[in-house]
């Protein structure tokens, strides 16, 4: 039996999983660049600042990279450029993960957050004082809050009138960390699998 069947592609499921997983990987400097320029962050601990970069950099890629799912098309691309459908990705065994990406992208994308918007709100998804494993904690919920004031004054001066937006945007911080755990969830089985 062929434990991993081919899809359209030629590609077997785990080629595509750790296409996928792989393609994040040089954008994780890109995270950690962008970490040391969030005001306040060299400041903490560097227990602190490698226990938020683990945690957190998958649900800031996750952010980051929610242009790459074309809801309409039903497609996502990886940052290798190759694009896959939806439909094809989880006759493979990923659907639970990938609905909820599309899912998660959609909501974002509807949110039509601006550059800065964007910025400040993945700041807030890296800075995260309940990860796990805080030496901290105080000094990054600190940090969190003031990031927090930003994001809202933010959105409230970009979108006075949409005074829901800023408590929409905050109930993605949920989404995200589920979507982190199905990752992590759906590697650990890909690796068990493969031995």
């Amino acid at each position: 039996m062929n434990m991993y069947p081919h899809g359209r592609s030629g590609r077997t499921v785990q080629e595509i999983w750790e296409d996928f997983s792989m393609s994040f990987t040089p954008a994780v400097r890109e995270v950690v660049e962008f970490a040391k320029h969030i005001p306040g962050f060299c400041d903490l601990s560097q227990h602190d600042q490698v226990t938020l970069l683990k945690a957190g950099t998958f649900e800031v890629l996750m952010v980051r990279f929610a242009s790459l799912f074309n809801v309409k098309d039903q497609t996502v691309m990886f940052l290798s450029r190759t694009t896959y459908s939806l439909q094809e990705l989880s006759a493979m065994g990923m659907g639970d993960l990938l609905n909820a990406m599309f899912d998660f992208s959609e909501k974002l994308s509807s949110l039509a957050l601006t550059e800065e918007e964007l910025g400040l709100f993945t700041a807030v998804v890296l800075v995260s004082a309940d990860r796990s494993g805080m030496e901290n904690s105080a000094s990054v919920e600190q940090l969190q809050e003031t990031l927090l004031r930003a994001l809202r004054a933010l959105v409230l001066k970009n979108r006075p009138l949409e005074t829901s937006r800023f408590t929409k945007l905050l109930l993605k911080l949920p989404d995200l960390r589920t979507l982190n755990n199905m990752h992590s969830e759906k590697l650990l089985s890909f690796r068990v699998d493969a031995q």
